[in-house]
């Protein structure tokens, strides 16, 4: 592991919930928090496509005391060499270990008081930090503040990227209990990390979710909260096999983590909730019936009708937002990615059944005052 640093210029453009937590209403810019360092870690692997749109959101930030770390981790691209004209820390990792190791290797090269998250594909209102900062300072009981993804891609790439976002932007905003954690923009005191120990580097390679498992420890040991102006703008995927194959992995890993943390219910902050993969498989399953009866088309169609009441928010926010073909998109789309994900789920409960260390992934979940085995 190498770390450097250097000097350049940047430019750049651009409510609170949780699980008990409320903070209040000193806004971004004023004296409140002002002093307190916060640690910017950037962990990023081959994103030279957008890290410099992300360094310069940091180097923009309003708040005054802000360090930047970024974390190549074994990257072959030109990322380490682009965030390196850039006044900010660059660490290089000579193995390829994934985000959590190199989140970890961030924390242990920054010195802030607040340590803020942020992914090598995401940029920040000007206004994010200092916003994270007053949430945490108005509550010294809450241990994270996790911003939203903005109502718009980083660089807009077409439909598929469009729906990606405001879709998860959609679900971001929505009021209800915060208890997984959102690594790609969110601010955690050090004092918690040091606490309960950073990213489980025994999680590293695809589909671990390291970052639910880290999210679920925090809010297993402290209250968390939402902050809805805590903003980063994201560079989303805007390929439907992408997004169906990324969909799917994740089901089939959090299938332990879903079961072993029943207290927090994690599948209820999911993308996809469980009666709209419920009504996507039953609608799906139905299909044959109308060879038997042509009156029997009256299942799958009332069943896919049940799927789209289901979303009529969703849908009617994106109409707004972005009009009828975008919402049309949506829900087609949705449809396509729930049932991806229910395919998931399936093949992780049967994995769960047969597989003893499968079942055993997640052991430390969220359990009060646990950190991950020493590597």
């Amino acid at each position: 592991m190498t770390t450097s640093g250097s000097t350049a210029g940047a430019s750049t453009e651009p409510g609170v919930r949780g699980n008990g937590v409320k903070a209040g209403g000193v806004k971004a810019g004023g004296a409140k928090g002002d002093g307190v360092l916060v640690s910017v870690i950037v962990p990023c692997h081959n994103s030279a496509k957008t890290i410099a749109l992300c360094v310069e959101s940091v180097l923009a930030q309003t708040h005054p005391a802000v360090e930047l770390i970024v974390v190549d981790d074994a990257g072959t691209d030109d990322t380490a060499a682009i965030a390196g004209r850039y006044p900010c820390t660059v660490v290089r990792l000579e193995r390829n270990g994934g985000a959590g190791i190199a989140r970890n290797r961030g924390v242990a090269a920054s010195r802030g008081e607040i340590v803020f998250f942020l992914d090598s594909d995401v940029a920040l209102a000007p206004d994010a930090v200092a916003n994270a900062v007053r949430v945490l300072t108005e509550d010294p009981e809450c241990g994270a503040a996790w911003g939203v993804y903005g109502d718009r891609p980083l660089i807009d790439d077409g439909v598929v990227e469009r729906v990606q976002v405001l879709f998860g932007h959609y679900r971001q905003i929505q009021p209800s209990p915060v208890h997984t954690g959102h690594f790609a923009v969110g601010a955690v005191r050090r004092s918690v990390i040091e606490r309960i120990g950073g990213f489980d580097e025994r999680l590293h390679g695809q589909w671990t979710n390291e970052d639910h498992e880290f999210g679920l420890r925090i809010a297993g040991n402290f209250p968390v909260a939402r902050a809805l102006d805590v903003v980063g703008y994201h560079d989303d995927d805007d390929r439907v096999a992408t997004v169906l194959r990324k969909r799917f992995g994740r089901a089939v890993s959090l299938v332990p983590l879903i079961l072993r943390r029943r207290d927090l219910k994690p599948e209820q902050e999911a993308l996809h909730r469980p009666p709209e993969i419920l009504a996507i498989g039953l609608a799906f399953a139905t299909v044959p019936l109308p060879l038997l009866s042509a009156y029997l088309v009256v299942v799958p169609a009332g069943l896919l009708g049940w799927f789209v009441a289901l979303n009529l928010p969703l849908l009617a926010y994106v109409r707004r937002t972005a009009g009828w073909r975008t919402a049309a998109a949506t829900a087609a789309l949705s449809y396509a990615y729930g049932f991806a994900v229910g395919l998931g789920g399936l093949s992780g409960a049967l994995r769960y059944a047969v597989d003893p260390r499968f079942r055993r992934r997640y052991a430390n979940a969220g359990a009060p005052g646990t950190a991950p085995a020493a590597q």
